[in-house]
């Protein structure tokens, strides 16, 4: 696998609208209805403390548009006791799929909750998802029983 020649940045305003377009993707994988307008999805990833979303865009296409996104949530973990990353959403579009994308957008959400101050990183998954238990797995992740979370860190 060559990981195609990426730039991983926070998230830009005009990036949202095709962030939403594949968030709308994700949950029709799950049969449902993405319920966040763009406003939402704005204030949310940009103006937002808790949000991190960031972006893939592949360098040698002529497109400039993202090709993936991950959203990274920071918060208290009450049981810890710290400050904890959960990624809520991992997300690559199907022609850019297995090209190391979501594992670079993974390992960057890793990085930017270390500098936050997080003491791990877990990833939130929906089991019914098509293909993103095997994804996580492939990405050398663990599922921990019973619950739908895949610990990062």
């Amino acid at each position: 696998m060559t990981t195609p020649p990426l730039t991983l940045r926070p998230a830009r305003a005009d990036d949202l609208p095709e962030v939403h377009r594949m968030l709308i993707a994700l949950a029709a994988q799950t049969g449902q209805r993405a319920a966040i307008t763009p406003p939402v999805l704005a204030r949310i990833a940009l103006e937002g403390r808790a949000a991190r979303l960031l972006v893939a865009q592949r360098d040698d296409s002529p497109q400039r548009h993202p090709v993936g996104y991950v959203l990274l949530m920071i918060g208290r973990n009450m049981v810890a006791g710290a400050d904890w990353g959960v990624v809520e959403q991992l997300y690559v579009q199907a022609p850019d799929r297995g090209n190391g994308i979501g594992r670079a957008l993974l390992a960057a959400a890793r990085q930017l909750a270390a500098e936050a101050g997080c003491a791990g990183v877990t990833v939130s998954s929906r089991p019914e998802t098509d293909g993103s238990a095997l994804a996580w797995r492939a990405l050398g992740l663990e599922m921990d029983d019973p619950e739908p979370r895949f610990a990062a860190a």
